[in-house]
């Protein structure tokens, strides 16, 4: 009787195993890299997802230094999606670049952030003193956080800085501080209204 539970035992653990195997071997097999590290400058959002697809991105998570929001959803456009200035991201989710992102928020300006209408707020972040998963019409995991709250990202990172918003220096030297690795950074030159 107990042997038979054990083999049962056993032969589940590793159903379990090769399951998570499989999993995180699909995960790794759907992203892409660029080879080498890469800041680019652009003079319009949209130009950053021409720096990724040249590079062959794919399957990313971005890091996103930038107002929100920065997905406006589909109602920029009727048919197949048209990359525009205001649907960078959405396009670039649609085209599987991005799939997961850490929009940052000035710590000064979180409290305000949590208050604004266009803010929906999913559920806390545990572990993060200030880190919230927000909705958005794509489904795709999308974690607010501010500089001081966001963690260490194991994994390499698109990042996106909008320089009229953010000190790209001080974006840089966050990532920097927290060991976050970056295979290209896009800077848009943007303006601060």
């Amino acid at each position: 009787m107990y042997r038979h539970k054990t083999a049962c035992s056993l032969a589940a653990t590793a159903f379990l195993a090769t399951v998570v195997a499989a999993v995180v071997h699909h995960g790794t097999v759907n992203r892409s890299f660029a080879p080498g590290k890469e800041t680019v400058s652009v003079a319009a959002p949209e130009q950053a997802y021409d720096v990724w697809r040249q590079k062959q991105v794919k399957g990313r998570t971005l890091v996103l230094f930038d107002r929100y929001p920065h997905m406006r959803g589909r109602f920029n456009y009727q048919g197949e999606p048209q990359l525009q200035t205001s649907n960078l991201v959405e396009f670039s989710i649609f085209k599987n670049v991005i799939r997961k992102i850490y929009f940052i928020v000035p710590d000064d300006a979180w409290e305000d952030f949590l208050h604004e209408k266009t803010t929906k707020q999913v559920k806390p972040i545990p572990g993060l003193t200030r880190g919230i998963s927000l909705y958005n019409l794509n489904g795709l995991p999308m974690v607010a956080t501010t500089p001081s709250s966001l963690p260490h990202i194991p994994e390499q990172v698109l990042v996106y800085i909008n320089a009229g918003v953010f000190d790209a220096r001080q974006a840089q030297e966050l990532l920097t501080r927290k060991a976050i690795d970056s295979d290209i950074t896009v800077i848009f030159q943007g303006n601060r209204k």
